[in-house]
Order: structure tokens, then C-alpha cells, then sequence
């Protein structure tokens, strides 16, 4: 998909990136062309799904939500993968599980938890525990976040130009 992406699309996608309510005509002014324009660039990167939709970066600490787990999550045997429907389903109703992720390995799962205190996470984990097909958990707790990205950043693009390598020789 990010081949077909040409230096405007990029530059239109990282000023929205920055600032996702940013008038079209201020994008438009910023990129040398007209609202219009930028309107239709836009409207056809949302057709194609590049802008996936707009959202609302909430701050967790102003909210309650300082408590930060990443949970590892291991099914019993016979539930891997096939049968697990049920087990995705009921952790992802959960309003403070964030991200959910399969993975490989020893593990099955990958999830991000935000809690307001230790003890809502011990509640969540022992909800999640008693899901049947749950084999058991594994908790690794954040004491603090030096970098959480809301989204990617804009791939460069074939028309980028190339970085060239420092050069590491000494001259005298």
C-alpha cells in the first residue's frame, strides 16, 4: 500500500499525522495545493485505507489510568488458535485490556492492560484467569513509559532522497 504513495500523500499524511484536526486548507496551504485538492488526496487515502479513522489521544494519567501490564496469556492444550474464538472475544470485552495481540512461541497471547490501581489489575487478571481455556497468565508490570507512539510514522518513499552514510575515515 505505501508504494503507491506518492511525496504529496506522504506530506499530507505526516501533518495529519502531527495534528489529526488540522483544517484541510491550512494542510492545502502547507503542501502548495489547493483545499480541494487536499480534500480528494484525502478522501481517496481513507478509501483505501491508509487513513484508517480518526481518533482522540487521551491522556491516561489525567483519567485514572497510571497503571500500565503487559500480560501474557497461555491456553490450555486443544485450545490454540482453532477453537479460541470465545477466549479472544470475552478478554476483549474488557475496557481496560488496550491491545491484544497473538503471537508465537511459548505464550499465546499479548495484551496491554491500563488500570487505575494494583488492585484493579489483580481483579482483571483473576477474570481473565477464570475464562475457561485459560491456561495461565504471566505479568510483567511498566514503572514507566519513556515512549508510547499513538500511531506509525509515514514510511519514506522511493522519491525520498537517500541518506548518505557518514563517513568514518579519519583525514589528517
Amino acid at each position: 500500500m505505501a508504494a503507491g504513495l506518492d511525496a504529496l500523500d506522504r506530506k499530507v499524511l505526516k501533518l495529519l499525522r502531527q495534528d489529526g484536526r488540522m483544517a484541510l486548507a491550512a494542510v492545502a496551504k502547507a503542501v502548495g495545493l489547493s483545499a480541494p485538492a487536499v480534500h480528494e488526496r484525502v478522501r481517496k487515502l481513507e478509501q483505501q485505507g491508509v487513513i484508517a479513522g480518526y481518533t482522540v489521544v487521551l491522556d491516561p494519567h489525567a483519567l485514572d489510568r497510571p497503571h500500565v501490564a503487559f500480560v501474557m496469556v497461555t491456553l490450555s492444550e486443544g485450545n490454540e488458535f482453532a477453537a479460541d474464538d470465545p477466549i479472544v472475544a470475552r478478554i476483549c470485552e474488557e475496557p481496560d485490556v488496550l491491545e491484544f495481540h497473538r503471537v508465537a512461541g511459548e505464550d499465546c497471547y499479548m495484551l496491554k492492560l491500563r488500570t487505575a490501581t494494583n488492585k484493579d489489575l489483580e481483579i482483571l487478571l483473576r477474570r481473565i484467569r477464570s475464562i475457561r481455556g485459560v491456561a495461565r497468565t504471566r505479568t510483567t508490570m511498566v514503572l514507566s513509559t519513556e515512549l508510547e507512539r499513538p500511531t506509525i510514522e509515514v514510511p519514506e518513499g522511493p522519491d525520498a532522497p537517500e541518506v548518505a552514510e557518514p563517513n568514518t575515515e579519519l583525514v589528517l
